[in-house]
């Protein structure tokens, strides 16, 4: 059973949701229990005939400290063996789900990647409940270090499996590109949600910069979050409303829009291992990122993608303005993008580590 808080949008939402596909039927029956709403990536599972379980749950304001409860009914109901967990409520709830059913067996995943900058009770509860779970996966090696110096983590107590995506070949839909009105122009893109993290009040300074150098450019922001309204009031403040387009949420961005763009660009402040930037490169897109997180693991700059320092607007321009007047080199670093994660980011690289730790705890 993947278990998570909820199945909203985001990095850690993709893996699960490829692993619910990609998970060999053979070996293993998956089941998805969401602790708390839906969300997205949690309706879409549902079309998709995954099989999702909700806990039941009591007035939106209130905090559910039985919640474990519901959730071991659930695992009976299941005749469930393994919990795979991918959010700190999970993780609590699992494991204890796991003092009261010894037999069980939790796999839990780091996603967050800015260690130890976050909040005081989530690393204590992660401190605690982690020394439960069977086994502690992170998705790159620069978290993984991360981890260790928090927590005091062995080598042996924690793996790094790195996430996976799907290679896709389609061209996405050609009316978006027309939309936005950049069919005589370079298209710059992000698909991020609108939150501090992904660094999108820089991106609103790049595009000015870019704009002002004289470059026929656009710059599309997918997605959506409670920084929309701040950003688009930045957006009329300098005047581009014409250069930066704000589409709100797409359905299958990785599908419909990404394939429409010609360089994916993104500023973020921190990240673990980005989920999106896998994808950009899977569809032979350049990539403009800032060095952070797991960035420069997957990236090497110049080979197959540009790392520029976070922040650094000039910088950043600088590294797009490249590929604007270079379509060479964008089609050569978009081509040595695709070719590395095919040879190691692919949904099956990452299901096969997943499936061998299932496989050792099952023995």
């Amino acid at each position: 059973m993947i278990v998570a808080s909820t199945l909203w949008i985001g990095g850690a939402e993709t893996v699960m949701r490829h692993l619910a596909h990609a998970i060999n039927p053979r070996r293993f029956m998956v089941t998805v229990c969401h602790l708390k709403q839906r969300g997205v990536v949690g309706d879409e599972l549902c079309r998709e005939g995954v099989n999702i379980i909700g806990l039941p749950m009591g007035a939106r304001s209130e905090v559910d400290y039985l919640s474990f409860l519901k959730l071991l009914k659930v695992i009976r109901a299941e005749k469930i063996e393994v919990l795979h967990t991918h959010t700190t409520h999970g993780l609590v709830d699992s494991c204890l789900c796991k003092l009261v059913m010894p037999r069980l067996r939790v796999v839990h995943t780091f996603h967050f990647g800015n260690y130890p900058h976050t909040r005081a009770s989530i690393i204590w509860m992660e401190r605690i409940f982690s020394r439960l779970a069977d086994r502690l996966i992170a998705v790159g090696d620069i978290q993984r270090r991360q981890l260790q110096d928090l927590f005091g983590f062995s080598d042996r107590r924690i793996r790094t499996i790195w996430n996976g995506v799907r290679i896709r070949s389609g061209a996405g839909d050609p009316s978006f590109r027309r939309k936005l009105g950049a069919e005589n122009c370079v298209l710059i893109g992000t698909i991020a949600t609108l939150i501090q993290q992904k660094g999108l009040s820089d991106l609103l300074d790049v595009a000015k910069v870019i704009r002002d150098s004289g470059r026929k450019a656009v710059f599309v922001i997918v997605g959506e979050g409670h920084l929309r309204a701040e950003l688009e009031a930045k957006q009329r403040e300098l005047g581009l409303e014409g250069t930066v387009v704000l589409t709100g949420w797409v359905t299958n961005a990785a599908d419909v829009a990404l394939p429409t763009f010609d360089i994916f660009f993104q500023p973020s402040l921190w990240e673990a291992m980005s989920m999106v930037i896998l994808e950009a490169m899977a569809a032979g897109k350049p990539v403009v990122a800032t060095r952070v997180g797991e960035n420069g693991q997957v990236i090497e700059d110049g080979v197959d993608g540009l790392l520029v320092q976070p922040r650094n607007v000039g910088e950043m321009a600088a590294a797009l303005g490249r590929l604007i007047d270079d379509a060479a080199l964008r089609v050569r670093l978009g081509e040595a993008a695709r070719l590395k994660v095919e040879q190691r980011f692919t949904v099956e690289h990452m299901t096969n580590a997943y499936e061998a730790v299932y496989s050792e705890l099952l023995r």
